[in-house]
């Protein structure tokens, strides 16, 4: 029991240093696979087993029916929250937040409330109530997840461009190269190449969105990067990014 009680508190809480981009994996996976349930296991036999009564010239049986748009409605709801998760590796400020599972959970209900809206509409109902709903709710995870700046420690004495350098060699070059040594990567993400000095200067402003101010690079801190270095980083962009 307490084994499974640590699962969830890991699952459900941000890694140290890390992001949660695996929750939305996690739960994608999970609703994907229902809906594919749905369709496969309930949906489609169903309607093979009403048109085989048909050809024989037999009433079907309507639990059936019943039970295929019972699964079509499930699916129709799961839409919106499976859209958003496909596209979530997109929006840093979701899945880099602490409670990247109520973040989650907060953009669902909104998608879930706005197609609500739009299911009654189709039925001649117009109840506005429930876009509102959804506006409300992400309008506060807008509020809730707007990027701040990492609290990192004081950095005593100026910053050289060396040790940004030694930095991002250690950190970031395994998978910022033209030729990516980190197992699975077998491009640079996002184009993003930082394994020379003109290469680290041009992309000094992104570098320190991802390092200083969200904190999800490196993805998962799979290098470990410290705060310490981060704060090297911090200082050295704030400096000017300068070479020498």
């Amino acid at each position: 029991m307490r084994c499974w009680a640590r699962w969830c508190s890991g699952f459900l809480s941000r890694s140290r240093g890390g992001s949660d981009r695996r929750l939305a994996i996690h739960v994608g996976t999970a609703i994907g696979t229902i809906m594919a349930a749905n369709v496969f296991f309930v949906i489609i036999p169903g309607q093979k087993k009403m048109v085989d009564a048909m050809r024989a010239g037999q009433l079907p049986d309507p639990i059936y029916g019943k039970r295929g748009k019972q699964r079509s409605v499930h699916n129709n709801y799961f839409t919106l929250p499976v859209l958003f998760i496909m596209i979530s590796n997109h929006y840093a400020s979701t899945y880099s937040h602490k409670h990247a599972w109520a973040v989650l959970v907060l953009i669902s209900a909104a998608a879930v409330s706005i197609r609500h809206f739009f299911n009654r509409r189709h039925k001649g109902v117009v109840d506005w109530r429930f876009p509102a709903i959804g506006a409300v709710l992400l309008g506060v995870v807008a509020w809730w997840t707007a990027p701040q700046a990492l609290k990192l420690p004081k950095v005593n004495g100026p910053v050289t461009f060396d040790q940004v350098r030694g930095i991002m060699g250690q950190r970031c070059v395994t998978c910022h190269s033209p030729t990516p040594t980190f197992a699975g990567i077998a491009q640079p993400p996002a184009g993003v190449l930082l394994h020379t000095p003109d290469a680290i200067v041009a992309n000094a402003q992104r570098i320190y969105q991802q390092v200083a101010v969200t904190g999800i690079m490196p993805l998962g801190n799979v290098t470990q990067m410290t705060p310490e270095e981060r704060a090297i980083v911090a200082a050295w962009i704030a400096d000017g990014a300068k070479v020498k």
